[in-house]
């Protein structure tokens, strides 16, 4: 084959790449995360918590941990963290298709809790990492002190979403659709450079076959497997944050969120789509740590010392 230099693309996407890691070093560092593993190989950024509860970062599907840490670096330093890799992401270990339904994914959580030394924290799960916090809180309820679910699926989602996993699915895009995927995730300019986002959809693209698989075990999975429906049964408080201009999943999902979770409350944010943590880090750091704080001196009401 003969050679060819490298186009223009090419060159933004590696650009991208350089830009992307280095901006990671340096909010890591800030922020004082360690890089962890738990022994079965999810990968996971943490810092451990001096006083309150601890946060902990559940992407949506097809991200990673990097999508928490624009946002987590805004809250205070005292925080304890863990934002995770759910298997078969970022750098977390492929995993088959079996072992790609939510339950796997919140037991793979677990573990990361039972490594950090977290005995219960808040969950935020952002899409179909909202599916995972529901079910840990359902599931083990006695580890959740709280969950904040983000541009969250609900129940219905093996309904919704289940035509895309024979037809196309717009959260696996092709070459030719990295610009108009953009366009769909984000309704708001990140603020870094454009070949790093060009970078991580292009990573996306790359990934077709993984996360198709990926994809067929998060959504065809259901019973206690899948995202739970009893939503009744979960107790726990919950702030659901919804951007208003969400391509991907509709503000109804999150209205019926709020009215299925019994002590529950929404924000929706104007001028945001489906990642506000990315799109809107500050405001959504400021929800997070409020919610944080509102359920921290709930818990000392119900469980004096």
């Amino acid at each position: 084959m003969a050679w060819r230099p490298p186009s223009r693309t090419d060159l933004e996407v590696a650009l991208g790449g350089v830009q992307m890691r280095a901006i990671e070093r340096t909010i890591v560092l800030a922020a004082r995360l360690s890089v962890e593993r738990t022994a079965d190989g999810v990968a996971y950024y943490a810092r451990a918590a001096k006083k309150g509860l601890p946060f902990v970062g559940v992407h949506g599907f097809g991200g990673d941990k990097e999508t928490w840490l624009m946002m987590s670096a805004l809250l205070p330093r005292s925080r304890g963290l863990a934002l995770i890799d759910l298997p078969g992401h970022g750098r977390s270990v492929e995993v088959p298709e079996s072992e790609a339904t939510i339950r796997h994914h919140a037991e793979a959580v677990l573990r990361v809790l039972d490594q950090g030394g977290f005995d219960r924290a808040v969950l935020c799960g952002n899409s179909m990492g909202g599916g995972v916090a529901l079910r840990l809180a359902a599931s083990w309820p006695d580890r959740v002190a709280g969950i904040i679910l983000v541009a969250s699926v609900g129940p219905e989602v093996h309904q919704v979403a289940t035509a895309w996993v024979e037809g196309v699915n717009p959260l696996i895009p092709r070459e030719e659709d990295i610009e108009p995927f953009m366009q769909l995730v984000l309704e708001r300019p990140l603020r870094v450079p454009r070949s790093v986002i060009r970078h991580v959809v292009t990573q996306r693209v790359r990934r077709a076959p993984q996360l198709e698989r990926l994809f067929r075990g998060f959504v065809l999975a259901g019973g206690d497997a899948g995202v739970p429906v009893d939503l009744g049964a979960v107790t726990c408080p919950a702030l659901v944050v919804h951007g208003e201009q969400d391509r991907i999943i509709d503000k109804r999902v999150a209205t019926g969120l709020v009215k299925a979770l019994p002590r529950a409350e929404l924000v929706v944010m104007r001028g945001v789509g489906h990642a506000p943590q990315l799109e809107a880090p500050r405001h959504m750091a400021r929800l997070v740590e409020s919610f944080l704080t509102r359920t921290e001196d709930l818990h000392r009401r119900t469980n004096p010392a």
